[in-house]
């Protein structure tokens, strides 16, 4: 391929010049523009989509392509602009004249990528596509396939992309905000192909301004990706041998079994991605609506097949699923229309001289609160103690196995554990306690407000109850609902989720040694996402100060029968329930935490302090802290379950976090072939020392920062040093064990050892 550079000093890539035909129509009215329908309808053929080593492409600068486009709208902050002539859209931050592209200008030129990724880096709206009859899928690329016509009116650019090969039409409603630009797509308004009244080729996936933070091989800077507690990947790192990042916003849809064990990695909790650019440019993409269904995508150069760095969100606007018949796999699609009525992404473009990832969470921070109702809590560092009460177990009688509920953790002894706590220096506790009813043992529905009788009197679990509340310590019993058995009006076999391909929806369990399913304990049933509310209905009216929801502030699924529930209707119905909740003055504890539930909960734990670890990453970060630091309380996973407590600790220090414990009273012994038989690192006497210790080194550490915001963080080695917003800087040493704070050492040894 011959590339002339058109302007000098450019970088060597091209502009994609399409051979389209356009037109204007101008009209007398001020307020609407009805403008150009532009043809990039290419019917390529196979040949054509390898790059063509005789076609010359024409670099241009960033100035020579801005003459060839309109102003669709603009105000204070931003300006639109758009192209008549190609598949391009600028955004532009007027603050510095900085513009984000819709794609990369001269993407055209770039000699490592063949033809169909350029096309895919030169479109502003990429989709797959279903042909059900012979379940087989295809992508269509604006910049190949597409029509697009605008019209502007107010401070909308609206885009019709018509894809006529595949019968589809997408519009588009591109928003300027105050502080960014909304894209959005009404679900109710795309067409799709019908024969026979029925759908012949339905929509799968839609990605829109896909390109919009690419990144050539030239530039400085890095994603974020919000996986676990937050990841760096640098752009061209150099790792072209991993694979690409993709993971599910919210986790993966539980229903969809794996045969075998799963990968043990992080959660995305938020619905976000970013970019930060050495230049002091950047842009928060959020995912505002939708989200239930979205997927994050990331690769490097090289690895993208491309010399662009790339990162993404995708709308998985319907499931599928796979199933094995005879051996074979096959492939359904979600039936009906796609539910999910509203699509739209938020674009924030950021600027200021030293831009890192607190910044973005500060600007994610701010939208939480205006858009999704989040509210300043009084903060603490809390220590959260996760007890567990009761368990079904196989005892012999009369040389019979015989299935009965047995506590671990009585009520008299739950207070013994707290009192043990409190002797030692703790403070801030909160206390949640499982399996405390008999169908919280039994595994059937919960919603019972009623202690089982296994674990104490009910005169036991009131005094426990006033032990709590006279010591200032905050109890919020669990409620566990997303799996179940038969019982209490619900039934496995009319009250389970249904996956895609009609199937029982349960969650197996799996061998430690072998990653397949374990054939010694039966799967449970996934509870449809139709009887939520009635589940949050009967908590909301019980004798609950507070309560912890358990999986369901983390685990998203749908139900795909008949009366079909996607994972959208699910978040709706949780959001609901945990309303009800809290307008009857109900605290809401979280363990863990979706980013639609924040507006709901009083506490987050089990916040993890590190990423999912992918080859991909450079580094991990604590987005999710920056977010929530300064307006709620939060707490770690398990120290106890680390496999380095002390490094857990420290951690916490340096990302303003409150500790977290697992505790069962009982020798660990008695948990053996038990659902709780992962906790046997648990026994409460190996750690109560250590917790209130421990506890005590953090809040020492953080004590008066519980309201500000963190707004630096860095690492160099074993060190990290943290910045809060009233100027007060942090120094971790992981090495040493040890943190340093206006001149005073805390050690840690000197916590848990002295």
């Amino acid at each position: 391929m011959r590339i002339k550079r058109f302007a000098a000093g450019i970088t060597a890539a091209a502009l994609f010049l399409p051979v389209c035909c356009s037109w204007a129509e101008e009209t007398d009215e001020a307020a609407v523009q009805d403008i150009s329908e532009a043809d990039t309808e290419n019917e390529e053929s196979k040949d054509d989509e390898e790059s063509k080593d005789d076609e010359e492409y024409i670099l241009r600068s960033e100035e020579e392509v801005l003459k060839t486009m309109k102003k669709a709208c603009e105000n204070e902050f931003l300006r639109l602009l758009y192209s008549e002539e190609e598949d391009l859209i600028a955004l532009e931050n007027r603050k510095n004249g900085y513009i984000w592209w819709s794609s990369p200008i001269n993407a055209e030129a770039d000699e490592s990528a063949r033809g169909t990724i350029k096309k895919e880096l030169a479109s502003s709206l990429i989709i797959v596509y279903g042909q059900p009859d012979d379940r087989t899928t295809s992508t269509m690329r604006s910049a190949r396939n597409g029509r697009m016509q605008y019209k502007v009116y107010g401070d909308t650019l609206e885009v019709t992309y018509r894809f006529p090969s595949a019968g589809f039409k997408i519009p588009v409603k591109y928003t300027l905000n105050d502080d960014s630009l909304s894209a959005r797509i009404d679900t109710s308004e795309i067409e799709e192909t019908k024969k026979n009244g029925k759908d012949s080729m339905i929509l799968l996936e839609i990605s829109v301004l896909p390109n919009i933070t690419d990144a050539s091989d030239t530039e400085k800077g890095y994603y974020i990706v919000p996986d676990g507690s937050g990841a760096v990947i640098n752009f061209n790192n150099g790792k072209t041998d991993s694979h690409v990042y993709s993971s599910m916003v919210y986790g993966d849809d539980v229903t969809a079994v794996s045969l075998t064990s799963p990968a043990v990695t992080e959660q995305v909790y938020l619905p976000l991605y970013a970019s930060v650019l050495e230049n002091g440019n950047g842009m928060l993409s959020v995912i505002h609506k939708g989200d239930a269904n979205a997927r994050l995508q990331a690769a490097v150069s090289g690895l993208s097949k491309s010399r662009y760095n790339t990162c993404c969100s995708r709308f998985l606007v319907r499931s599928t699923d796979t199933y094995y018949m005879n051996g074979e796999p096959l492939t359904v699609f979600e039936k009906g229309d796609i539910c999910t009525p509203e699509l739209e992404m938020k674009f924030f473009p950021m600027y200021k001289k030293g831009l890192d990832f607190t910044d973005a969470a500060a600007v994610y921070r701010d939208y939480l609160i205006a858009e999704n109702g989040v509210k300043k809590k009084e903060s603490d560092i809390s220590l959260c103690i996760n007890l567990y009460g009761g368990v079904l177990k196989k005892e012999p009688v009369l040389g019979v196995p015989v299935t009965r509920k047995k506590a671990v953790t009585t009520f008299d002894q739950a207070q013994t554990i707290v009192s043990e706590l409190i002797e030692s220096g703790a403070e801030n506790i909160k206390v949640t306690l499982d399996n405390w009813t008999d169908d919280g043992i039994s595994g059937k529905t919960d919603s019972s407000s009623k202690p089982s009788s296994v674990l104490g009197s009910a005169k036991e679990y009131k005094n426990m109850k006033k032990y709590f509340s006279d010591n200032e310590v905050l109890f919020y019993p669990v409620s566990e609902n997303i799996t179940f058995r038969s019982g209490n009006g619900f039934w496995e076999f009319t009250d389970t989720a249904l996956r895609t391909s009609g199937q029982y929806a349960r969650r197996i369990f799996y061998s430690p040694a072998y990653g397949t399913q374990d054939g010694t304990r039966k799967p449970v049933s996934l509870l449809s996402p139709a009887l939520f509310g009635e589940i949050f209905g009967k908590l909301s009216k019980g004798e609950f100060e507070g309560i912890c929801t358990g999986d369901m502030t983390s685990v998203l699924y749908g139900s795909y029968g008949k009366e079909k529930n996607t994972r959208n209707d699910a978040m709706e119905s949780i959001m609901e329930g945990l309303n009800l909740c809290c307008d009857e003055g109900i605290s809401i504890f979280s363990n863990k935490a979706n980013a639609y539930v924040l507006g709901y909960t009083d506490h987050v734990s089990g916040i993890p302090v590190t990423s999912g670890k992918f080859d991909i990453f450079d580094r991990d970060i604590p987005f999710y802290q920056a977010v929530l630091h300064g307006i709620m309380p939060y707490s770690t996973a398990a120290v106890n379950g680390d496999t380095d407590p002390e490094n857990l600790i420290l951690m916490a220090a340096a990302s303003g976090s409150g500790l977290g414990f697992d505790m069962v009273y009982e020798d660990v012994s008695e948990l053996k072939d038990t659902e709780y038989n992962k906790l046997f690192y648990a026994g409460y006497s190996y750690w109560t020392d250590t917790a209130a210790t421990g506890s005590k080194f953090v809040r020492d550490v953080l004590s008066g920062l519980e309201d500000d915001y963190i707004t630096g963080y860095s690492q160099e080695g074993g060190l990290i040093r943290t910045v809060y917003s009233d100027g007060t800087e942090i120094i971790t040493d992981l090495v040493k064990k040890s943190v340093l704070r206006d001149g005073k050492e805390f050690l840690l040894e000197e916590y848990i050892c002295g």
